[in-house]
């Protein structure tokens, strides 16, 4: 009895199994996607390293191997000096590096940025001005 209940339960596995019908080579997907036209924005996040090239009160020229486009923004982690500084950044120009290097460079400003990290770049660059 144990032996027949088992085969009838593999047989109502198997014919459910076989109800649904396997993705074909011209469509994979289990469920259909639907076109959303731009009606939602998105991010992604993607961190890249980069390399300070040089900083102000108002902005930085960042080298980096990754091309963004003018008017990305990031946020941006770093220590100057010793302090952490995490400004956010927003891209506005691309700068002609070949002479340099093989990296790109972009001129960023800051537009947002904390009370700690305002202070930690104030003090690092009267430091370096002395």
């Amino acid at each position: 009895m144990a032996s027949e209940q088992s085969v009838e339960e593999a047989n109502v596995a198997t014919a459910a199994a076989e109800a649904v019908p396997a993705p074909t080579m011209a469509e994979r997907r289990r469920v259909p996607r639907v076109a959303v036209d731009g009606a939602l924005e998105c991010q992604l996040e993607v961190r890249t390293r980069i390399r300070l090239v040089d900083i102000s009160l108002t902005g930085a020229l960042l080298s980096s191997e990754a091309h963004l486009p003018v008017g990305t923004r990031a946020h941006l982690q770093a220590g100057v000096g010793a302090a952490p500084f995490a400004p956010d950044v927003q891209v506005q120009r691309i700068v002609d590096r070949a002479s340099r290097d093989t990296k790109s460079a972009l001129g960023a400003v800051f537009v947002g940025m904390d009370e700690k990290s305002r202070r930690s770049l104030e003090e690092f660059l009267r430091k370096a001005s002395e």
